[in-house]
């Protein structure tokens, strides 16, 4: 019965996308066919607005007259802009585009304007009840913001230590991701034997779902059964001097819990890079290494003044993406040190943000927090992508 019931619900589900597919394609159909009709504005006007408030008036909490006149405002606004505008041009681009548009509209503007609105309100655990019984929240202006740079978010780590805390962990994970992945990239780029099965190989950790992955390493890292300590022991059993150096298992989950999260990521982030710099590489006509043969250039020569110049290209919207995976990346260290409330130590932005949020419910505050990252973040991809589109215009 469970079964059934799930296959009703997902049917049910995709039956109602399809419908509201359907009447957004009609809608605007309506518009691109009939704009030039003289009963179309008046029809546009008295139809589409009931028709709105009758679809989401029970979804939005009552049908009010505010409510049908806000969808009166928008239909006359489209009606005006489809009739002096768009006059009835493209169509079918506009028609294949509108449910994709309409989509991700619900999926991410709507969230974010949300979230936008929480940043400078007060929604925590003493007034979600009010919020949900009268729809208002205290206004508090940017005291949330300010609240981000001058209070922890944490119970012991304040915002300026998790920021340098993920700056080196974004740093030290996007170097070795892009050193690791150059080098296999080089190695799979010369003539060798079985290259496709090394390269599905060290695809793999990459390609597999990031939890499994995650998880299965997190156990390479166990205190007596993991692979890493078994293999100190190993080495501390045929050189007993490493032991007077100082090499001993080590309880990594518990003493170092950063760094072992820092060794899974690297892990996991070198295939993509590995991929992204061979297909650059495989670009790269040979003729430029012919001549460089010709004229007597030595391995090194060739890799600093042809390799790495026609393969930049390719690394600099990789290296960008990648930065902002890593500074996000929440996955990592919350699978390895169970982020439920556990461990400060490993703690960087993303992550002291989801505590924030749902461990000490401090919704505004981190949503406040959360604006901050995503400013960080788009202020450092356009000045990263604008420094190398400067760069390329000075060649």
């Amino acid at each position: 019965m469970e079964t059934l019931k799930s296959i009703y619900e997902v049917t049910w589900f995709i039956l109602l996308v399809a419908a509201g597919v359907a009447v957004l394609i009609g809608y605007l159909y309506s518009h691109f066919k009939f704009y030039s009709r003289s009963w179309f504005f008046p029809a546009a006007l008295a139809a589409f607005p009931l028709l709105a408030l009758a679809v989401f008036g029970g979804l939005l909490g009552g049908y009010t007259f505010k409510l049908w006149l806000y969808f009166l405002l928008a239909e006359a606004a489209i009606a005006a802009f489809f009739r002096s505008v768009v006059k009835g041009r493209h169509t079918v681009p506009y028609l294949m585009l509108a449910p994709a548009f309409v989509g991700l509209a619900l999926l991410l503007v709507y969230p974010f304007i949300f979230e936008v609105y929480l940043s400078f309100h007060d929604l925590k655990l003493t007034t979600i009840m009010t919020w949900k019984n009268t729809g208002t929240l205290p206004f508090v202006g940017i005291d949330q913001y300010v609240k981000v740079f001058t209070t922890s978010p944490l119970s012991e780590t304040t915002f300026w230590h998790l920021l340098l805390r993920t700056l080196v962990w974004t740093f030290s994970n996007v170097f070795f991701h892009v050193l690791g992945g150059f080098i296999l990239a080089l190695m799979l780029n010369n003539h060798i034997k079985f290259k496709g099965f090394y390269r599905t190989l060290l695809v793999i950790p990459w390609a597999m779902p990031q939890v499994v992955a995650v998880l299965a390493m997190r156990g390479e890292f166990h205190s007596t059964n993991g692979f890493v300590n078994i293999v100190i022991n190993k080495l501390l059993a045929v050189f007993p001097f490493l032991a007077g150096l100082g090499v001993a298992p080590v309880q990594w989950l518990t003493d170092y819990p950063l760094l072992t999260c820092t060794l899974i990521n690297i892990w996991l982030g070198i295939p993509f890079m590995m991929v992204v710099i061979l297909g650059g590489l495989q670009s790269i006509s040979s003729s430029y290494y012919d001549a460089a043969d010709i004229d007597g250039a030595s391995y090194f020569q060739k890799l600093r003044f042809i390799t790495l110049p026609l393969v930049r290209p390719v690394m600099m919207p990789a290296v960008t993406l990648g930065t902002v995976w890593t500074f996000n990346n929440i996955n990592v260290i919350y699978l390895v040190t169970g982020q439920a409330g556990g461990t400060e130590q490993a703690d960087i932005l993303v992550s002291a943000l989801y505590k924030a949020a749902f461990t000490y419910n401090r919704y505004s505050y981190s949503a406040a927090f959360a604006l901050v990252v995503f400013a960080m973040l788009f202020f450092f991809s356009v000045f990263y992508l604008k420094s190398f589109d400067a760069a390329k215009d000075e060649r």
